[in-house]
């Protein structure tokens, strides 16, 4: 279990055990002020006596003096008298002896003469009020430091919890709090506030870069195509129109991730069919007979919820990777309960599958290697745009990559000729009827 490490924790088990302290402490001092206190007041009234004896006071005035004071005469008990008696000088004739004496924390004044053995017990109540007082003072004091102390770190809670749905939207923003404090807690948030700036800066920079390409490529892929078309040789025509295709759709591909990166991207999803999609995956990668040969499509006519042009994006770089590093030059597409499994034959991953999907792969970790790119960090992006999950691992010399939670209902069987037939290129796909839910 982990332990609570939280700075206002902390400074909470500090105060509750410095307020702890103060009153154990405070308790204990007065106490013992109040004892000094009664034994001075004692000792102050016999040296008042021991002067009115100087001055030749009878008994009787000095008892008049004692209940002034507050004192009241009592019987004690015979061992209380007896342990007087032996512990003080016999008075002489003609003397007086006073002795104060405490027992079971009671303070007695005697009177011992040859005469007279007389015990004073005072009715002085020793005040606590001004202890009190200074207590809840001392008390009302930390308790207001604690709280001016609270009150300085409470923007480090707030400013956690910013980053925290900063971090849950992935929607990196200024922070709105104790940008108006002047310690090192308005420091950092200025600091991380200019960082933002930068960010958001160079974040515009890369989109309007990326539109400004985007826009002077779509021009000259126009022209190219329209000349192409010119081409009385069908074969180069079609080569080359394959080319500007392809070309127009890689950047229709980098238009969609430039609107998610910007949260621009309005997700609209739908419900369609697994074969469609495969159709549309199949127009994107522009696959010709012998393409369309490798991928190999286990499936029942399923029907898939989620944004059809982002699910084909993924789909098609799964495929496209699959492809282009499987060992048989194959690709299965198979699909198990709700799940999607795009699965081909080849080496496990040499590193974590969360750093594929980091961008530019291939160019951090090593140019020449056969990193995936971007195109892992577009399938991640646009699943997670759709809030769909994508797992991996290596079974049977295969690598699984498998997309859950978007298939939505199981449909009838395929008939067994669309397989047979999906590979002859420019011939119609027979229409598969499927009955409405």
């Amino acid at each position: 279990m982990r332990k609570n490490s939280s700075i206002l924790f902390q400074v909470g088990i500090l105060f509750a055990f410095a307020f702890a302290s103060f009153l154990a402490v405070s308790i204990f001092y007065v106490k013992i002020q109040l004892d000094l206190e009664s034994i001075a007041q004692y000792n102050s009234i016999v040296n008042s006596i021991g002067k009115m004896k100087q001055f030749n006071a009878n008994i009787n005035e000095i008892r008049s003096f004692l209940e002034e004071q507050g004192f009241r005469e009592i019987m004690p008990s015979e061992s209380f008298k007896n342990k007087i008696i032996e512990s003080s000088q016999k008075p002489i004739p003609g003397s007086l002896n006073i002795n104060i004496t405490q027992e079971n924390k009671n303070i007695f004044i005697t009177l011992h003469t040859t005469r007279y053995f007389i015990v004073y017990h005072d009715n002085i109540d020793f005040s606590w009020t001004k202890y009190h007082a200074i207590i809840i003072l001392g008390s009302i004091v930390l308790v207001l430091v604690y709280i001016a102390i609270i009150n300085r770190l409470m923007p480090i809670r707030r400013i956690k919890e910013e980053l925290i749905n900063m971090v849950k939207n992935q929607n990196i923003q200024k922070i709105v709090c104790a940008t108006n404090h002047h310690d090192e807690i308005g420091d950092l948030v200025r600091e991380f506030n200019h960082i933002v700036d930068k960010l958001q800066s160079n974040q515009k920079s890369r989109m309007l870069f990326l539109r400004s390409i985007m826009h002077e490529l779509k021009t000259p892929i126009t022209k190219g195509r329209i000349v192409a078309e010119t081409i009385n040789d069908e074969k180069k025509q079609s080569q080359l129109c394959n080319v500007f295709e392809r070309l127009n759709r890689l950047i229709d591909e980098l238009a969609k991730i430039e609107e998610l990166a910007s949260k621009n991207y309005n997700i609209q999803k739908k419900e369609f069919l697994l074969v469609d999609l495969i159709e549309e995956v199949e127009d994107m990668l522009l696959a010709d007979r012998s393409t369309q040969d490798k991928i190999i499509i286990n499936h029942n006519n399923d029907l898939i919820k989620a944004d059809f042009d982002l699910f084909a994006l993924v789909v098609k770089n799964l495929v496209d990777n699959g492809l282009k590093y499987s060992t048989d030059s194959k690709v299965i597409i198979d699909v198990t309960k709700k799940d999607i499994i795009i699965k081909n034959k080849g080496n496990p991953l040499a590193l974590d599958i969360n750093e594929y999907f980091k961008p530019y792969l291939k160019d951090i970790k090593n140019p020449l290697s056969q990193g995936f790119g971007l195109g892992m960090y577009i399938v991640k992006s646009a699943l997670d745009a759709q809030n769909l999950e994508l797992s991996y691992k290596y079974e049977e010399e295969y690598n699984i990559f498998t997309i859950h939670n978007c298939i939505v209902e199981s449909f009838c069987v395929l008939p067994k000729y669309y397989n047979q037939t999906r590979n002859k290129l420019n011939q119609p796909k027979p229409q598969t009827q499927t009955n409405k839910l």
